[in-house]
């Protein structure tokens, strides 16, 4: 079983973390977002889920195998790079 995190909770983001969490071959364990209602409306439907705004609470977790990245795309080569450079 792949352990995911989520990094973005806004557009896309509630769609991977439905699927990543319905998938029998993954385990959601993070999702992370700027935006604290969003975190709290995410929160409410999978209240197993750790929830943080500091993508390093995820990446430091070194249960994590993977990561989606579901946020606005100027901010993708940013994220995409920290999450290489920690594994």
């Amino acid at each position: 079983m792949i352990n995911m995190g989520v990094i973005g909770c806004g557009y896309w983001g509630p769609n991977l973390i439905r699927n990543i969490n319905s998938s029998s071959k993954a385990n959601l364990k993070w999702v992370c977002d700027l935006d604290e209602v969003k975190l709290s409306k995410i929160g409410s439907l999978y209240p197993n889920v750790k929830k943080t705004n500091n993508i390093d609470d995820l990446l430091n977790d070194p249960q994590i195998d993977a990561v989606a990245i579901a946020t606005p795309v100027n901010t993708h080569y940013h994220i995409a790079k920290k999450c290489l450079n920690k594994y």
